[in-house]
């Protein structure tokens, strides 16, 4: 199908473009031309049918993904037409703007879809309430110190969430952190040993654990930021990065709450896959979250 869109599209243009140039044109001035032309139809027709393909490949699911690793050149203004198509039927803004699901980075491949009763219905969740939930990024904030504008990281970018269904968490994307709090002592009462779940939603087949999301790889010091932050995260705390993590453990225990985290990773020649994951008690058959996240080349 693609050559022989290819071939027809470069037949096309050079009938047309030889017979339409001026008869005062020399005959090479005639050929250069037609050749460009050719070459032109050749990209532009390459481009649509990448982008048809890669479609087709994710059944729909990756319209954005499809039209932002083939943009370009002269065929940037093709493909970023298919992706502002794409976004304005799914309500995420692929062009700009500071949503979870803003395609920041060429190879972005936006964020899973709402997984179906099919995924869900495979979970049991533990029962555990979740709060103080937020998807957000690693990433860099500055704060003031005197004169000196100091720059630390942490978690940045935070979009309140809530839990459905018991403990099914927002759909995600390569990049995305998912920061939750359970009751302390419902955590420590469940025995035995945790561990993360995933399925590749096209397939239904154990995802290798490469795809699996890191778990409990947050500190203190990422959602404790600096006092005087600049994002107006509270609350805060000064000092070093021990010194903060110390203060958000203490802030926990004092709440009667465990923090958990998960990391969304991304593989950089994957164009968008899909897969359903749960954080699973091997002891009592439950999860304490699941949730979709989609993987692709470059985090937002």
């Amino acid at each position: 199908m693609k050559h022989q869109i290819l071939i027809a599209a470069g037949l096309a243009v050079a009938a047309t473009g030889i017979a339409t140039t001026p008869v005062s044109a020399g005959p090479f001035d005639k050929l250069k031309k037609a050749v460009k032309k050719v070459e032109k139809a050749a990209e532009d027709a390459n481009t649509a049918v990448e982008v048809v393909e890669e479609t087709r490949r994710t059944k729909g699911r990756n319209v954005v993904g499809a039209a932002a690793a083939v943009a370009g050149g002269r065929n940037a203004a093709i493909a970023t037409g298919v992706a502002a198509s794409a976004a304005s039927r799914s309500g995420c803004d692929a062009t700009g703007g500071t949503g979870r699901c803003t395609a920041k980075r060429p190879g972005y491949a936006g964020r899973a879809p709402t997984p179906s009763a099919k995924f869900t219905s495979m979970t049991k969740c533990a029962g555990l309430p979740i709060s103080n939930a937020f998807v957000g990024k690693f990433g860099d904030y500055t704060f003031q110190q005197g004169l000196s504008q100091e720059k630390r990281g942490g978690i940045i970018d935070r979009e309140p969430v809530s839990a459905s269904n018991g403990c099914i968490m927002p759909s995600m994307a390569s990049g995305d952190v998912l920061y939750i709090e359970v009751p302390a002592n419902r955590w420590a009462s469940m025995k035995g040993g945790w561990k993360m779940q995933c399925i590749e939603m096209d397939t239904g087949q154990n995802a290798n654990p490469a795809a699996f999301p890191s778990w409990s790889n947050i500190a203190g010091k990422d959602i404790m930021l600096h006092t005087g932050n600049s994002l107006g995260y509270e609350p805060t705390a000064s000092g070093s990065n021990s010194d903060r993590s110390r203060a958000w453990d203490n802030d926990l225990k004092r709440r009667g709450k465990h923090m958990l985290g998960f990391n969304m990773p991304d593989l950089h020649n994957d164009k968008g896959t899909d897969f359903y994951c749960q954080y699973y008690n091997v002891a009592s058959g439950k999860s304490v979250a699941a949730f979709a996240y989609r993987r692709g080349a470059t985090r937002r």
